[in-house]
């Protein structure tokens, strides 16, 4: 089958359709810079998300749990090998992406005998020396792109839709502004998918405060931050649900 070109691309094109296929119905995550830091959101009826992988880099990821946590490992491995051989400084998100997850999700993709990696990957780094701060989204085929201002994966047409809403979002936004515009736009994203007509509709935001009203009483909402002014080496900070309460109970109800 691979000798023949064309059945080769017609092999790659039916992976790329049931990758996206196995993305589908997951729960996007929403990260975005504010004025103290960068902040990333979701929702989850099951395992954690959202996680630190060195220092100022953080990791949010969606898909198979198994593939998830494999790409975890390989990115924690990688940065504490640099740092060790190296320093602490010359660990950056674009080295981890350019030469460490972003080749082994490809050649898994492109070896059509063994499985991909299910999952979509997304990486945030604090730059507060130089207001820096940068996002990667890495696709399971490999292939990977950068942002500044704010990120999302999920389904790809889930991720235009939150693109869209956030488009207007103030990067000198407080934390609590910043959490409500993540919570909103990962809303706006999955309600989208379900009813186009959201995207042009004058309720939009009335209809986005009832399905948070109506999603959140089966979901919890995970949030963590990269924090610019944190006294510790590490920057990143998982809420706790109590945290996250306090902040819902200070918004108000949706």
């Amino acid at each position: 089958m691979l000798e023949d070109p064309y059945r080769w691309v017609e092999a790659v094109r039916n992976r790329r359709e049931y990758l996206e296929d196995q993305l589908q119905n997951t729960s996007p995550v929403v990260a975005l810079r504010y004025v103290d830091g960068i902040l990333l959101l979701t929702t989850t009826p099951g395992p954690r998300k959202i996680f630190e992988i060195y220092n100022e880099i953080s990791f949010a990821s969606i898909g198979h749990p198994a593939d998830m946590e494999k790409l975890r490992k390989v990115l924690i491995d990688i940065a504490h090998v640099e740092g060790f051989n190296l320093s602490a400084n010359d660990v950056n998100l674009q080295r981890l992406v350019n030469f460490g997850i972003a080749p082994i999700i490809k050649e898994a993709f492109d070896d059509l005998i063994r499985s991909p990696y299910i999952a979509r990957a997304l990486l945030a780094e604090l730059d507060p020396a130089n207001n820096g701060h940068t996002f990667y989204v890495v696709d399971p085929d490999g292939n990977f792109e950068g942002s500044n201002d704010f990120s999302a994966i999920g389904a790809n047409e889930s991720v235009q839709k939150i693109k869209s809403y956030l488009e207007e979002y103030r990067i000198d936004s407080s934390f609590t502004v910043a959490f409500d515009k993540a919570l909103r736009a990962w809303a706006f994203g999955r309600l989208a998918l379900e009813d186009n007509s959201v995207v042009e509709d004058l309720s939009t935001d009335e209809k986005v405060s009832s399905y948070l009203r109506r999603e959140l009483n089966a979901f919890r909402i995970e949030c963590g931050v990269l924090e610019c002014k944190a006294p510790t080496v590490s920057k990143f900070r998982l809420l706790s649900s109590d945290e996250i309460s306090d902040v819902v109970n200070e918004l108000g109800s949706f």
